[in-house]
Formats: structure tokens, sequence, C-alpha cells
């Protein structure tokens, strides 16, 4: 007769009674199409990197030697893109060059990015020197005095050890370097390269320059 058959599920030979081939079954069948679905992002992936537009923007330190540019990437429909740099004009900027526009957060103060429109042209983030505000020791004071900004740190004071008679301006010591100060004689003067470096520590500066000199840009 025609209809359903109620015996039908509990027959031998028919659904439930090859469950565990079913289930076999359906395990390919859902691997299949995660090897289809897989293989579906990978080709969209690639065809979108493709597509991408690339252009180079000057990277690294704010304090970088040297000119050194990576590949940067955006995606092809995009009208515009950018290079960032900090603003050579503040003094102990720490905002470095690199892709894109200038990032946010909290470890970015305002105003001390910028940004150019890499559209026309690659590297337009053009490296400038930066510019450090610093002070040094007056020994005959016992005091510190700011210095006047500039793109290198330097201080002054009497060599270590030096027993003979010193002009007052050397006795003292203060910002620039020795030979800025007219005493280029090394026997006499003794100028080094951070923050505060001549106290009364002299005999420590030629060691500890470099080293201090690259604490100051990691704090």
């Amino acid at each position: 007769s025609s209809g359903i058959n109620a015996e039908w599920p509990l027959r031998p030979g028919t659904f439930l009674s090859k469950l565990p081939t079913t289930r076999v079954y359906f395990r390919l069948f859902a691997f299949i199409v995660m090897i289809k679905i897989a293989a579906l992002c990978a080709i969209l992936a690639f065809a979108a990197a493709a597509d991408n537009i690339t252009y180079t923007c000057i990277a690294g330190a704010p304090n970088a030697t040297k000119d050194v540019t990576v590949d940067c990437s955006v995606f092809a429909n995009a009208t515009e893109y950018f290079c960032h740099n900090p603003d050579a004009t503040v003094a102990n900027n720490t905002v470095g060059y690199g892709c894109g526009a200038c990032p946010s957060g909290k470890d970015v103060d305002a105003g001390n990015c910028l940004d150019c429109n890499a559209t026309a042209g690659d590297n337009c983030n053009t490296y400038a020197a930066p510019i450090f505000a610093f002070s040094c020791n007056n020994l005959t004071a016992k005091a510190t005095i700011n210095c006047t900004e500039g793109p290198v740190i330097g201080c002054f004071g009497p060599t270590k050890g030096f027993n003979g008679v010193l002009d007052a301006k050397l006795k003292a010591g203060g910002c620039g370097t020795c030979a800025g100060a007219d005493f280029p004689n090394a026997t006499i003067c003794t100028d080094c390269g951070y923050e505060n470096c001549n106290s009364g520590a002299a005999a420590l500066v030629s060691f500890l320059a470099p080293l201090l000199a690259l604490l100051f840009w990691l704090q």
C-alpha cells in the first residue's frame, strides 16, 4: 500500500542500521568541505595580496643615524596612503619613523608626530636630525643648569686628577664641549655626551657615555 511504513526505520539495512557508516561518510564529507573552504580562502588572500599597492617609507627610531627604508602595503582601492615621522622641532621626541599615518594612543603625545601623503612618491617622511633638551652641572655652584636645545647633548668639566691652576669657567664646567668652550686640551678638560654627565665621576665618562646615551632613548 502507499504511504509511510511505520516499521521502515527499524528494518535491517535501513537508516538506523547503517548509522555508524553514515557517520563515517558525514565526517569525510565535512573534511572535504573544510579543505575546499581553506583552498578558497588561500586563493582569495593571494588575489588580495596581488592587488595591494606597495610603497616604501623611512623607518626606525627618532635618533637613527641613517635612512632605512621598509616596504609598506595598502589595499588596492585605497585613494591615499601615508608615512609618518617625528616632529624634529620637538625636543626629546620619541616618535619613530614608519608606514601609515601617525599612530594614536597614550604613548604618542598630540603634535609630536607628522604624516605625509605617499601617493605621489616613496619615502616622503624624510629623516631629520632630532634635537635634545638637557642639563649639565655647574660644579662651582653645585647646581644643574639648563642647556640650549640642540642636535647634540654635551657637557664639559675639568679632567679628574689634574692638579694645576684651572680657569674659573673650566672649573665650573657647563654645557657644550671642551673645544666649544675653548678648552681643547684633554689634559685639563673632559667632555661627555649625556645629561648631567660632568659630575665628580668624570673618570667614568668615556666608559659610560655610549651606554647612558642609549638608555636615554629607551626610557
